[in-house]
């Protein structure tokens, strides 16, 4: 569109599965000097003890990936970062035996074979990384709890249960994001003890690199937390959003501000979209934007995305993307959280179908590339919508493509 920056879509992997990148709350695509990795899963068995999994990696920019690594195990994808020297680290659950394992890929070899240890007692259907440069540390946050500080060399310097179920319900999807002065801060979403509901979604931070825990206004926290709304932790969506889904996408650390962007899946108009920003000073909620979240035509509705920005640069512009009616589409703030301006959206249409949110599993790189470029992917759940069988829907049944896609940051 006229005004817009391009989003170019590239297929990854045309024989994925249509999991293949579950989900946003952790980071599967980071970019160095030596290219584009990202992770995904290509295939499964109904047990969840055999999934395909891939490591690709993109020496042109995006134009095209192929396979680092690869290995069938009991696992979801990766999550995956890079740091300074380009190293990349992967870390993944293993379901039979409990663990997660950290996989280390050395630049200076050209990647060719990982150091592979273990995160003790890690393995959770859900989990995020974080890279912490300053203290020479990587976190790995899981849904069962717990909480691992990992040194770069693959040991496991300290393992904590950071949460505990609640009476209402339990921990699901986790997320972190460091400030940086060194501050850590996690958020996740829950689920009802006794049924399938995304219940509501909660935060806190660390000062000290994960050994302790506080409030968003600083009041400590006795470990382990009680993961809902019974617990003493701060709560992020509405009190009138428990009886639906309410999902948080993503949430981002940003020049003393903290944004969220979650979505209450109520049915018809009660359904809402929000951003929200607090002051980390006053522990304020400052902005709700809802029951929509747009700029000038671009109005995101979704329950997956991610916030993207440079962590270096305080004053530079924040992004969300997510989707709009099946387009990959991305907001820019150059005010912190402010106001918001239409960015891009995808010339192609993801076509949604009443039993499949369609683009799945919109996730990204949380940091701008040092070319300019906001880069994720996702899964197309529902690739030929006149030809789908009760296979597409169930079990480990379907073949559903997964895209890497990269947006042109700053204006257009």
């Amino acid at each position: 569109m006229p005004g817009l920056a391009n989003i170019d879509i590239v297929c990854a992997d045309d024989q994925a599965i249509r999991g293949g990148t579950f989900q946003s709350h952790n980071q599967k695509v980071v970019s160095n000097r030596n290219g584009i990795f990202m992770t995904h899963i290509r295939g499964c068995n109904e047990a969840f003890t055999a999934q395909p999994w891939r490591l690709s990696w993109s020496k042109d920019g995006g134009k095209t990936f192929s396979a680092l690594y690869e290995a069938v195990e009991a696992t979801n994808p990766p999550a995956l970062e890079t740091d300074e020297a380009d190293n990349l680290y992967l870390a993944r659950p293993d379901f039979l035996s409990r663990d997660a394992h950290l996989f280390r890929f050395q630049a200076a070899d050209g990647y060719a074979r990982p150091l592979i240890s273990k995160i003790e007692g890690g393995s959770a259907g859900k989990s995020c990384m974080m890279y912490d440069g300053a203290r020479g540390q990587l976190y790995y946050f899981a849904h069962n709890g717990t909480f691992h500080v990992v040194g770069l060399d693959g040991g496991v310097r300290r393992s904590q249960k950071l949460l505990v179920a609640g009476p209402t319900a339990i921990q699901q999807y986790p997320h972190l994001s460091l400030e940086l002065d060194g501050t850590l801060h996690a958020a996740w979403t829950t689920n009802k003890n006794d049924q399938y509901l995304y219940t509501d979604i909660h935060y806190m931070k660390s000062v000290d690199g994960g050994e302790t825990w506080r409030k968003m206004d600083g009041t400590r926290l006795d470990l382990p937390v009680i993961a809902d709304y019974h617990g003493p932790s701060d709560q992020i969506n509405l009190d009138d959003e428990y009886d639906y889904h309410t999902w948080l996408s993503s949430f981002m650390v940003k020049n003393g501000k903290l944004h969220f962007v979650y979505k209450y899946t109520a049915p018809g108009d009660a359904a809402r979209q929000h951003y929200v920003r607090y002051d980390l000073k006053t522990a304020r909620r400052e902005i709700d934007f809802w029951p929509e979240f747009k700029g000038e035509t671009i109005s995101l509705c979704h329950n997956d995305g991610f916030f993207a920005s440079r962590a270096s640069d305080p004053g530079s512009p924040l992004y969300c993307i997510l989707a709009q009616d099946g387009h990959i589409a991305c907001l820019r703030s150059e005010d912190n959280g402010d106001t918001w301006h239409d960015h891009a959206i995808s010339e192609r249409r993801f076509a949604s179908h009443e039993r499949m949110f369609n683009p799945y599993a919109i996730g990204g790189c949380r940091e701008v590339t040092a070319d300019g470029y906001i880069i994720g992917s996702f899964t197309d759940r529902v690739p030929h919508p006149d030809r789908m069988t009760e296979a597409d829907f169930v079990g480990c049944g379907g073949v559903a493509p997964v895209y890497f896609f990269k947006i042109r940051a700053g204006r257009a």
